[in-house]
């Protein structure tokens, strides 16, 4: 799900996505990127939504809420696409 010109790296507290095109950074905070690292593992937002949900003990539709923004986020600036390579 991460596009080529994304580089992250985890940092305390966080992280943060480089994108390598615009030398444009993005910070994270913990669960920003926990949600960054169940994306690249699997590119799926659903499961990433369940997964936050169930570590963070919060309502399933709080974590679609803030998985989806971040998704949106990140796709805009060009560091996310879907599994078959077009934009989310």
């Amino acid at each position: 799900m991460a596009t080529a010109d994304a580089v992250f790296a985890a940092v305390p507290g966080g992280g943060v996505v480089l994108h390598t095109g615009t030398k444009r950074y993005y910070s994270l905070n913990e669960t920003g990127a926990r949600i960054w690292s169940l994306l690249e593992a699997d590119g799926d937002p659903e499961q990433a939504s369940a997964t936050i949900a169930a570590e963070y003990a919060i309502p399933k539709h709080e974590a679609d809420t803030a998985v989806s923004e971040l998704v949106t986020r990140l796709t805009d600036a060009g560091l996310l696409r879907d599994a078959s390579g077009a934009p989310t």
